[in-house]
């Protein structure tokens, strides 16, 4: 609890005066709960950590008095002894009050090893809280492996598919266990290589695609100590790969006493091809990628080979594998599996439709009793066919059908790959009632369904709300997809969306800076693109405070900048491209909905992104101390401001298209208010003419539409589109095409080759967040937080918003007399509260009374704006 202030706002006082206590109903001083959500290197799963690189996070209880105001970090080589007080190091007293990717203790942990790290922090009133529960670190390992890489030949040439198997004794007294594990290649099917699995149970896909697939290879750590059993255990992996075939593993144990065993070596394993029980069938199709059918025999399935026990004295040893890349640690937490249980109808003899009632990436596990040579035809699609079936032919040209053939007695059969569906329909011999046999096999990182939160005034806002964060959800693979339905691979601008979408509704920024880095070096073709890269560092730096997520990727975003197609108006001037050719000006996806954009020569939305992504650079490089770039960024940036605004704004403060045409696209003013480009006196105008166009941009061009809005005081215009129910809508998505993650397009008719799975959509998830419960990050590592509600006609809404250092929780209801506002700031996250926009509209802001703040409040220009100090709970009253 917060000693409670109170203030009031009297009538025609500008500035407020001194603000006195009132009685508080405080407990007297004692233990606050302990610290949460610890982190290392950004993960919850904190396992292949670089030491000097990783930093710690946690979250401060709510309950501390006055926020944190010092630390404590403990770290043991056991568990036992870190309970006991045993530490190996202790940093003692620290004061501050960060808890965003504080420096790792070097000391602690080296490549190799392992430790348990805990922290407990002191409040304003100088009372300790009591330590958090222990987390469990694993280093990275060092370049030397003691394994060997293995594969499987079939005949006189390698398999496709590889079974591996090892089996290994755990001593009674074992301290740690985990495994390291990577494989080639992941690139020609752009999915995992191995599904791994411990006595039968799932521990993990992989690789995550690397950097330079030609010079390193990605590998995962995975903690397998509270997994195994005292004595025997059974590593097991069921790998497929069509080209550069190799599977690496080493298991590392550690007893208490510090003696270690390492297992990986090529006579520890025994293998045998898949091909027969995984024969061979066409690719998905599509183009993108070769991710294989999987036609399954379950006739030639060695049943029980995943399990301890299993007589394998017939299987070979692994032929081993040239494995020239670098090994680098993953910086993603592992994917998870869940399952799914579908509504059933049976639509005819042998024939079933399963309804997952969502869609999910993953894949299918069927349960049955059967007789050998029956089959099971199964059919997987985003969408219902026309003849109520399963679309399995997707509008993408991928091809989910498959035939699997039953062997005799009870048995379960399951994909090792990953596909986007929400219905199957089945075919199969008429005796066979799989009626309650089939589930859907979810894949996706770990969730927290605590972390964020959204409901409102407005039904269809929440639905649609509901449906982006479950988009964000479902999409949460180990790398941004454009979707798992067609290209499987990350753009810039689709990430974009996804980052503020996912910064949104969960703590998690280990996912967003992989893929950062991996566009930093792997750009995809549109001009625009090409200069997001430093807006997503940035976006990063701002919400974890690390500053590697820039200097990581410096040069690579430095090298985007092009300054060469510069041309004497000091405006980027090139060749307009066509799709698929590199640095090609794309504006917006699908060409239907760029409303009319006349391309020219000298394009005003890519001139836009230059200088947003000068702009960014100049954050960049000042954060970075490097100030000669800082003052030339900002110097170039301030220039093309002046350049873009002389040759594309007109009176009514509209845009136009290019240099050349007289257009004037929806596109070319809702980038420039976006983007910061409209000079501050222009804003108002410009959102008037945006408010009255209605949607012309795509799901990924309402992103910047969207905040256009609320940026020129339009909230009310920006609420109808997010709620409308017209051809371009969230809704007409989920009621007229039954989608239930976003889509990639509005509608077919816009884009025919449309998927339903597509990240890029979500802008809803993230607008909501930061612009009706107007929560945005004003310094690194979200230190401070301005906090702007805008309800924009909604009479009520409550919001639970995830930062780095925990969560922001605010409510306005319009009817309730004794909160018109509820605000609670984490434990050392100080705020601006700005009650300007639609907020007090009808009230009066002199009459209001504050209950909770400590800072002093000034009304001015029409609304009110307060300090609030880390860790307040305060109450706006009429």
């Amino acid at each position: 609890m917060l000693r409670r202030r109170e203030l009031l706002v009297g009538s025609g006082v500008m500035a407020l005066g001194q603000i006195g206590p009132v009685k508080s109903a405080v407990p007297k001083a004692g233990a606050a709960d302990r610290p949460t959500g610890l982190m290392v290197d950004l993960r919850d799963s904190p396992t292949g950590i670089i030491p000097e690189r990783a930093g710690l996070s946690w979250i401060a209880p709510f309950s501390s008095q006055g926020g944190q105001r010092a630390y404590q970090l403990q770290a043991a080589s056991t568990r036992s002894a870190l309970l006991k007080g045993h530490a190996d190091y202790d940093s003692g007293r620290i004061e501050g009050t960060s808890s965003a990717s504080i420096p790792w203790p070097k000391p602690v942990i080296e490549r190799d090893g392992h430790c348990f790290w805990r922290v407990r922090i002191w409040d304003g009133r100088n009372t300790p809280s009591a330590w958090s529960e222990p987390q469990h670190v694993i280093g990275a390992a060092g370049k030397e492996w003691q394994a060997d890489a293995i594969w499987v030949r079939d005949g006189d040439a390698l398999a496709n598919w590889m079974l591996a198997r090892s089996e290994f004794d755990v001593p009674q007294d074992v301290e740690a266990l985990w495994v390291d594990v990577t494989a080639s290649s992941p690139e020609a099917a752009r999915q995992f290589v191995y599904r791994l699995m411990l006595n039968g149970d799932f521990v993990g896909v992989g690789p995550v695609r690397s950097y330079d697939a030609q010079t390193e290879a990605r590998y995962a750590t995975y903690d397998l100590t509270d997994r195994v059993k005292p004595g025997r255990n059974a590593l097991a992996a069921l790998c497929y790969a069509a080209e550069g075939q190799a599977f690496l593993a080493r298991i590392t144990i550690v007893r208490r006493g510090g003696e270690r065993r390492i297992i990986g070596r090529q006579a520890d394993w025994r293998v045998l091809s898949g091909d027969r029980w995984r024969p061979a069938a066409d690719f998905t199709q599509g183009g993108w990628y070769k991710a294989p059918q999987e036609y399954i025999d379950a006739r030639q399935e060695p049943v029980g080979w995943e399990h301890p026990g299993f007589d394998d004295s017939a299987w070979s040893r692994p032929e081993p594998r040239p494995f020239p890349l670098d090994l680098v640690p993953q910086r993603v937490d592992g994917m998870a599996i869940s399952l799914v249980r579908p509504n059933v109808a049976r639509l005819g003899s042998g024939r079933w439709l399963f309804d997952l009632g969502r869609e999910i990436v993953g894949g299918v596990r069927l349960t049955v009793q059967g007789t050998a040579g029956q089959t099971v035809e199964l059919r997987l699609g985003e969408e219902k066919s026309v003849d109520g079936g399963a679309r399995y032919q997707l509008r993408t040209t991928q091809i989910y059908r498959e035939i699997w053939t039953l062997r005799s007695g009870h048995q379960q059969l399951k994909h090792w790959g990953y596909r986007a569906f929400r219905w199957i329909e089945v075919l199969c011999d008429p005796v066979l009632d799989i009626g309650s046999s089939l589930v859907g096999v979810q894949l996706a990182m770990p969730w927290r369904a605590q972390d964020a939160s959204f409901s409102s005034s407005h039904a269809d806002l929440d639905r649609v709300w509901n449906l982006c964060r479950y988009s964000i959800e479902a999409l949460r693979l180990d790398l941004y997809q454009d979707t798992p339905a067609r290209e499987r691979g990350p753009y810039e601008g689709d990430a974009i969306v996804n980052q503020l979408s996912e910064f949104a509704v969960q703590r998690s920024y280990a996912l967003s800076r992989y893929s950062t880095g991996y566009l930093a070096r792997r750009p995809t073709w549109p001009t625009e693109y090409r200069m997001q890269t430093p807006v997503l560092a940035w976006r990063d730096y701002m919400a974890t405070g690390d500053t590697s997520v820039l200097a990581d990727n410096y040069g690579a975003m430095q090298a985007r900048m092009r300054l060469d197609r510069f041309n004497t108006d000091g405006l980027v001037e090139k060749d307009i491209g066509g799709p698929g050719i590199a640095e090609s000006d794309l504006v917006d996806w699908p060409i239907a909905n760029r409303d009319g954009f006349a391309f020219t020569r000298v394009n005003a939305v890519v001139n836009m992104w230059q200088f947003a992504s000068l702009t960014t650079m100049a954050q960049v490089a000042g954060a970075l101390g490097r100030a000669d770039d800082h003052a030339r960024f900002t110097a170039l940036a301030k220039d093309l401001h002046g350049a873009i605004n002389k040759a594309f704004l007109l009176a009514d403060g509209t845009y136009l298209d290019g240099i050349g045409t007289t257009h004037r696209s929806q596109h070319a003013t809702a980038y420039a208010v976006a983007l910061g480009v409209i000079p501050e006196d222009r804003l108002a105008q410009a959102g008037r003419v945006l408010a009255t166009q209605g949607m012309r941009m795509s799901v990924y061009g309402a992103q910047f539409l969207l905040e256009a809005l609320y940026i020129a005081g339009q909230s009310e215009a920006a609420l109808r589109l997010m709620t409308s129910r017209e051809h371009a809508s969230w809704l007409h998505m989920m009621d007229d095409l039954g989608a239930t993650i976003a889509a990639e397009a509005w509608d077919p008719d816009v884009k025919p080759n449309t998927t339903f799975s597509h990240a890029w959509g979500t802008a809803p998830a993230n607008i909501a967040q930061r612009y009706i419960a107007g929560v945005s990050v004003t310094s690194p590592g979200a230190a401070t937080l301005r906090i702007k509600p805008e309800p924009g006609g909604l009479s009520r809404f409550s919001a639970t918003v995830p930062t780095i250092r925990g969560p922001v929780q605010v409510r306005f209801d319009a009817q309730d007399p004794l909160a018109l506002l509820d605000i609670r700031l984490p434990a050392n996250v100080a705020a601006e509260l700005d009650l300007g926009g639609t907020l007090l509209a009808g009230h009066d802001p002199h009459r209001l009374r504050i209950l909770g703040a400590s800072g002093q409040a000034v009304v001015a220009n029409g609304g009110l704006r307060l300090p609030l100090a880390a860790g307040e709970h305060i109450r706006v009253r009429r």
